[in-house]
């Protein structure tokens, strides 16, 4: 699963319907996970207070191919980075829809005789789900790579970072402080690059 992906999974209540738990939009909250996906891929890059996107290197899931190609090269300042990934049509169900389609989640209309008025979607396979809980509980007790940072940041986000025992939780948001930190001015390539664009979207999603 893509961290957007993930996102959703944590997101669903009981009942089978995407909550906002905390400030932000839900669709701020994943559209800047579909933003720290393509960041984690390698196709969008944060330098000279500008974000540039990769689009001649194709992914294969929709969803983030659809955000590359809608970004194009940039330059993009921040607040237009996360106001394009905030345009993509129907995020939410596409997201919910694809996890469907895997078996993930059930897809169940909210009133059986009238689909049109929308879905609900219950988690199916409880060991993903389990899997994606152990993921956000492994990053916020040992967050050693780029992706465990991402997830800690795109939780906080999300107000999801409260659920974490206490543990846990003064270690999640000492690694985001550190990750708030100024980085060393040779920080630019590899994990390091990929650290200063995470830094930079956690900074726009707290600014928003």
């Amino acid at each position: 699963m893509i961290l957007a992906e993930r996102l959703a999974l944590l997101l669903l209540d009981a009942d089978g319907r995407l909550q906002a738990y905390g400030p932000l939009p839900l669709r701020s909250v994943l559209a800047a996970s579909l933003l720290a996906d393509l960041v984690l891929a390698g196709r969008l890059h944060f330098a000279g207070d500008a974000w540039r996107a990769e689009p001649d290197l194709p992914l294969a899931h929709p969803l983030l191919a659809g955000l590359q190609h809608a970004l194009g090269r940039g330059p993009h300042t921040a607040r237009d980075v996360l106001r394009v990934a905030c345009r993509q049509p129907a995020l939410a169900q596409r997201l919910l829809d694809g996890l469907a389609r895997r078996d993930i989640v059930h897809r169940i209309a909210r009133l059986r005789p009238l689909p049109v008025l929308g879905w609900r979607y219950p988690p199916r396979s409880q060991q993903s789900l389990a899997r994606v809980r152990a993921d956000l509980e492994q990053a916020a007790a040992q967050s050693d790579s780029t992706e465990g940072l991402a997830l800690l940041l795109l939780a906080d986000a999300a107000a999801l970072l409260a659920r974490l025992d206490a543990a846990r939780h003064g270690r999640a948001y000492a690694a985001l402080a550190a990750l708030d930190a100024p980085m060393p001015a040779d920080t630019g390539s590899g994990d390091g690059g990929t650290l200063i664009a995470l830094a930079a979207l956690r900074r726009t999603l707290l600014d928003s």
